[in-house]
């Protein structure tokens, strides 16, 4: 059940090459994915061996490629599950190791047993505590969040995964389009004879009518894509263990460390701004920035009350006086030489120097180049308008975004490094952008006073030197 669209491309390619009849190609092809993957997986379970050691777990797998995997306990991040409808019947989960060295999940158990699985947790000794989840009963607590079948509807409309989700399925849509067009094509034909091969309106009518289809069919895609994700979302704070548990035919149970946690992520698009919504993460520690999501906690749908709360209780306390709704007040703004360097060097320069000379190529239809500078400068304010930064004794907040917003808050105590960094324009407007790296990556402010960004600079040193906690 993992990766399954992954999985089905094979098949979705052999039916649309296939040129026999349709239903001819669904049986054939059905029948060589059953036997192909069955195949595969008697393989990977023959050859899949583990064992248990006083501080770590050594995993074997592979069948033409071996692989080894000796993961460290203290190096374990987090330890997810995974559930699918055929697990669920038998009792039996998928557990995920997280570790900081690793991009992404370092090792998988596949089909354990539920109480193997809770003694598994509590023999690795992180102070998870006890967890409301598919691994065992439920624990006494009140989730922080839950998410109903509105919130489904919400997420998948935000979600531009739905226009990935087509392009992998059009093939297929396209075959049997096919056949559904000729064949209305010819009902029309000999219903309406010549009047069609005149009638503008209703050709126009039908275009209009596939524009809405599709997105309409783009937004359930992406509904029911939430729906398998997400459904019955809920998410818990046991202690300091961050837990989150949802899912459809597959059940996915995420935990996280409030000490691992790196920077908090809130972010808010286009479609979310209008639905007054958010989308909140939660960053760990990673190796570098491939696959950096897989190290993303990720709280999908929040309303600004619930995102200020679950701030509070995630970076408590000494995250109290940092404010994260983008709306807020509180944001100092950048200096407007940012907005007007963008202009000057992403707009008015390529268009000065570009338009002579794709004039000498394209001719007079080069001038629609000029049309650059003033998209340009409305991306440059839009971007100034958005930019910000909110500083407290204990950390600050960066606010970001064109069309919509993202705000990025962090501890100083968790930074790694501080730069200051000047341009020669900046130089010259006495302006300088600090940028901070921690081990979820970096986080920057730009255009800044200088004097502001030295003596944020030093602060930051002070309180990483000073601090008795560690920065994970």
């Amino acid at each position: 059940m993992q990766n399954a669209w992954q999985s089905l491309a094979p098949f979705a390619a052999f039916v649309y090459a296939y040129e026999g009849e349709l239903v001819t190609s669904f049986v054939l092809g059905g029948t060589a994915f059953f036997v192909i993957t069955t195949t595969v997986s008697v393989l990977n379970y023959w050859f899949f061996r583990f064992q248990l050691n006083d501080d770590s777990i050594l995993i074997r797998q592979g069948v033409i490629k071996k692989k080894q995997t000796d993961i460290k306990f203290d190096r374990i991040q987090g330890i997810n599950t995974q559930q699918n409808i055929v697990f669920r019947y038998f009792g039996l989960v998928t557990i995920k190791f997280d570790t900081a060295g690793s991009s992404d999940n370092e090792g998988n158990l596949p089909a354990v047993s539920r109480s193997f699985a809770e003694s598994l947790r509590e023999r690795i000794g992180r102070p998870l505590g006890r967890a409301p989840s598919v691994l065992g009963d439920k624990a006494e607590l009140e989730p922080l969040l839950t998410l109903g079948w509105r919130d489904m509807v919400r997420i998948g409309l935000s979600d531009r995964r739905a226009l990935v989700v087509f392009a992998a399925i059009s093939p297929l849509i396209e075959r049997v389009d096919d056949k559904a067009y000729s064949t209305a094509v010819n009902y029309i034909e000999n219903a309406a004879g010549d009047v069609f091969q005149a009638s503008v309106t209703v050709a126009i009518i039908v275009f209009v009518a596939a524009v809405i289809g599709l997105i309409a069919l783009l937004g359930a895609v992406s509904i029911a894509a939430a729906l398998l994700r997400y459904h019955n979302f809920e998410l818990y704070l046991d202690g300091n263990t961050l837990r989150s548990r949802g899912g459809l035919l597959t059940q996915h149970e995420v935990s996280m460390h409030l000490g691992k946690m790196q920077t908090l992520r809130l972010q808010q698009g286009v479609v979310m701004r209008m639905l007054n919504r958010y989308r909140l993460s939660a960053r760990q520690a990673r190796s570098s920035h491939k696959q950096s999501k897989s190290k993303n906690f990720i709280v999908p749908i929040v309303t600004s009350e619930v995102a200020d709360h679950l701030r509070e209780l995630f970076l408590e306390p000494e995250g109290d006086e940092l404010i994260q709704i983008p709306a807020s007040v509180r944001f100092n703004r950048i200096s407007p030489y940012f907005m007007r360097a963008r202009i000057l060097f992403v707009g008015l320069l390529p268009t000065v120097i570009g338009v002579p000379v794709l004039w000498q190529i394209f001719g007079a239809i080069s001038l629609l180049a000029i049309a650059w500078l003033p998209v340009t400068v409305i991306l440059a304010y839009q971007s100034w308008r958005h930019a910000g930064y909110h500083c407290s004794s204990e950390g600050f907040v960066r606010r970001s975004g064109v069309l919509g917003y993202r705000s990025v808050a962090l501890l100083y105590r968790k930074v790694q490094r501080v730069s200051v960094t000047q341009s020669r324009y900046q130089r010259r407007k006495n302006l300088a952008t600090l940028r901070v790296y921690m081990a979820s990556g970096s986080v920057k402010i730009p255009y800044i006073g200088q004097d502001t960004a030295n003596q944020l600079r030093d602060y930051i040193l002070y309180k990483v030197e000073s601090s008795q906690q560690a920065w994970h």
